[in-house]
């Protein structure tokens, strides 16, 4: 399947992201370089400061970019595309288990079970708290269908600070985590 791909259609999710923050970082880095220069009216914006926002955000987005990718393939992606490089994550999964059988599951998992649960109408909604990677993510679990003994749910993982450019695969992380937990058996609920 990897030799069907062109290197085209990979390399250009990867690009757009490189790019995306560099131009976020740079006119981030210097508009806070702006900001410092009003409070010194003598000193005028220079080429000078033009020059070291540019490097600085090439220098950070290479970095973050660089990390997000590496962990997005230790999550197993093989393959790098628009879907599976961006922050927001989605997944459908199918199952025997009802919805509160699933929430069961999800308390007594020893990770999402110290997370906040708020239960909503055909559904949960999972906060994880603030990391040194993070200021957290909103996982959603959602029973689109159900017919006779399966159900079938709509799993999000989304960043709670929605300018979010980088993950580092944590919402791809979660959504996997989700779908071995319900998936696996047995069910000693």
């Amino acid at each position: 399947m990897l030799a069907s791909v062109s290197p085209q259609k990979i390399m250009k999710p990867i690009i757009k992201l490189y790019l995306k923050a560099f131009v976020l970082i740079a006119i981030s880095s210097f508009g806070v370089m702006i900001l410092l220069s009003l409070s010194d009216f003598s000193k005028k914006i220079i080429l000078k400061d033009i020059i070291t926002s540019l490097f600085f955000g090439l220098f950070m987005s290479l970095i973050l970019v660089s990390y997000h990718l590496y962990r997005i393939k230790k999550n197993g992606i093989k393959i790098i595309t628009d879907d599976n490089i961006g922050v927001n994550q989605t997944l459908t999964i199918e199952t025997k288990l009802c919805l509160n059988e699933v929430i069961q599951k999800i308390k007594i998992d020893p990770n999402f079970g110290k997370m906040k649960m708020k239960v909503v109408e055909n559904g949960i909604i999972l906060e994880t708290r603030t990391t040194m990677k993070s200021w957290g993510e909103a996982i959603k679990i959602i029973m689109n269908s159900s017919k006779e003994n399966l159900f079938k749910y709509q799993v999000s993982s989304s960043p709670k600070l929605k300018m979010t450019i980088v993950d580092y695969g944590k919402n791809l992380e979660n959504i996997n985590k989700i779908e071995n937990l319900i998936k696996t058996q047995p069910n000693n609920l």
